[in-house]
């Protein structure tokens, strides 16, 4: 962090402060809690959730995007394949190694509750914004996106 300018660490303060300020409002809480399946377990109903956003996508794509390694997931998977909610799918493109996972119409069905639950929680976060604050922070939300996907050089504004 010795590499940034005075002003990016005021920013990362403040942002820090903000994160913080958010966590003791709830705003992190996982909303797949409140779903009603206690035969699943948040991170099988999060990976659905994920399977659902990507369609399909690997193995190792998804353990990626759930920042897990892989025996973790291959046993998580292993439970979801058990229960009829995804499936696996080996050979996937020019690489023979490759499995990719997809939803099965009743992990669907769950991941489309999900969705449902996740998209009631941020509309009950975003709620008490007014409109354009909320537009405000979406946009600026966009940029920060595309900022991230730019190659790490990019950008010589966190520079010293």
């Amino acid at each position: 962090m010795s590499e940034l300018t005075s002003e990016v660490r005021v920013v990362v303060a403040r942002l820090r402060n903000l994160f913080v300020d958010m966590a003791r409002q709830g705003a992190f809480a996982n909303p797949l809690d409140e779903l009603p399946h206690p035969e699943l377990e948040p991170r099988q109903l999060q990976a659905l959730w994920w399977l659902r956003a990507e369609s399909f996508v690997s193995v190792n794509g998804l353990a990626e995007r759930m920042g897990m390694a892989m025996p973790p997931m291959t046993r998580l998977l292993d439970r979801l394949e058990e229960l009829e909610l995804v499936t696996r799918h080996r050979g996937l493109r020019a690489d023979k190694r490759q499995v990719a996972v997809r939803l099965t119409a009743k992990g669907g069905a769950l991941a489309d509750e999900a969705d449902a639950v996740v998209q009631e929680r941020l509309a009950r976060l975003l709620l008490p914004m007014e409109g354009e604050d909320r537009s405000a922070l979406l946009d600026a939300l966009e940029r920060w996106v595309q900022a991230l996907a730019r190659p790490s050089g990019d950008d010589s504004r966190t520079a010293a």
